[in-house]
């Protein structure tokens, strides 16, 4: 398939659109890795073989052309050694002139890094994100270990453009964090393989997966509870009186005091830790509150509680 068959729409930044194609490309990646046992001449690809991998769930199959394609290469022949034998051997072209079986190794460790640098550009295009986007609606990254996530479905990401730095973490939308996988087959997987940008351009692109009540999509209770307010009143016919409107609104209230934007709030004997306590929240600041580079230094100036061991 060319990338010319290919038609998008540019102004549909959803990509909604392209529901119908990722439903058959995804026939066909659920074709290529179902093989007929019964036929011993089935050849796959070097690119399926690599991806069909353990520890390579998280890699996604990058169509050939668009690897044919050298605009998309730019840049990759100074970083990966044997650039042009770890290319023939992506795309299984028959070299006339054979490498040395003492080289095979060093080619094959080329070709694993030139497709990982591939990939992780790849995925910033639009077929690359829905395409990733049907593994992330099955949870097939994992979820976030976090507690107070509830089972968030995590991204593959990296803390570094450059290959062969850092292992490939977990990226939360819900906390905002990163996890290291627990299995120790994603541990040797680099994380340059996916990028800094693949997650967050991810929820731009696909606003709606972002969880609810996350980091980035914090849910506004006062705009709820107005909401609410304002449906009772349009179905209540009858008028209430002030002591049941009191109540109600000290029932509110205390349901505010224990929301806490879904971070565990440490207590000893039932009653909360204030955050200026050597033991207290000092992350909260971090994740959910504005400003607080200028809060942090107001706590500092407060005597005991900072000290310089």
């Amino acid at each position: 398939m060319s990338n010319e068959n290919i038609q998008y729409q540019e102004d549909d930044p959803n990509f909604q659109n392209l529901n119908d194609y990722q439903e058959e490309k995804e026939e066909e990646y659920v074709s290529n890795e179902s093989f007929d046992s019964s036929t011993s001449t089935s050849v796959i690809s070097w690119i399926t073989w690599y991806c069909s991998l353990p520890g390579h769930e998280f890699f996604i199959e990058v169509p050939e052309e668009f690897i044919e394609d050298e605009f998309n290469l730019y840049g990759l022949r100074a970083i990966v050694p044997m650039y042009e034998e770890a290319l023939d051997m992506i795309l299984d072209l028959d070299d006339e002139n054979p490498p040395p079986s003492s080289d095979l190794p060093k080619i094959e460790r080329s070709a694993e890094l030139l497709y990982g640098l591939i990939h992780q550009r790849f995925i910033l295009t639009k077929l690359g994100l829905s395409l990733m986007k049907l593994k992330h609606k099955e949870a097939r990254f994992g979820v976030c270990p976090r507690v107070y996530c509830y089972y968030s479905p995590v991204l593959p990401c990296g803390m570094t453009d450059i290959p062969g730095k850092v292992n490939v973490k977990l990226y939360c939308p819900r906390c905002g964090d990163l996890y290291t996988p627990k299995l120790k087959k994603y541990k040797n997987i680099d994380g340059a393989y996916f990028g800094t940008t693949f997650p967050h351009l991810f929820f731009l692109t696909f606003p709606e997966l972002l969880p609810k009540n996350s980091l980035a999509n914090p849910v506004d209770y006062e705009l709820e509870e107005k909401n609410e307010l304002q449906a009772n009143e349009e179905n209540n016919n009858e008028n209430e009186n002030e002591n049941e409107n009191e109540n109600i609104n000290e029932e509110d209230k205390e349901k505010n005091e224990e929301r806490t934007y879904d971070i565990y709030t440490p207590k000893i004997f039932g009653f909360k830790i204030h955050e200026t306590s050597q033991s207290g929240q000092r992350m909260k600041w971090l994740r959910w509150r504005e400003g607080y580079k200028s809060k942090i230094e107001e706590i500092k100036t407060l005597p005991d509680v900072y000290t310089d061991d």
